[in-house]
């Protein structure tokens, strides 16, 4: 199972941006509309905070195709 990435799009855009996401190599989870984007973002100061303390955090980032 590939990991999952979380998105928010309005309805006439989920299919694709799904699509996107899976050829990505990722699972997409729908979180909702763009009224959710928030919910998305807001969690990044997590990472922030974990470095911040001297934690070792592993955030991957590739390009399509690159997985």
């Amino acid at each position: 199972m590939p990991p999952g990435s979380f998105y928010v799009a309005e309805d006439d855009a989920r299919d694709i941006t799904g699509q996107f996401i899976t050829d990505a190599g990722y699972d997409p989870v729908p979180l909702g509309g763009l009224d959710k984007a928030c919910a998305v973002e807001d969690p990044a100061w997590l990472l922030v905070a974990a470095v911040n303390d001297g934690v070792l955090v592993f955030y991957r980032f590739a390009v399509a195709g690159g997985l």
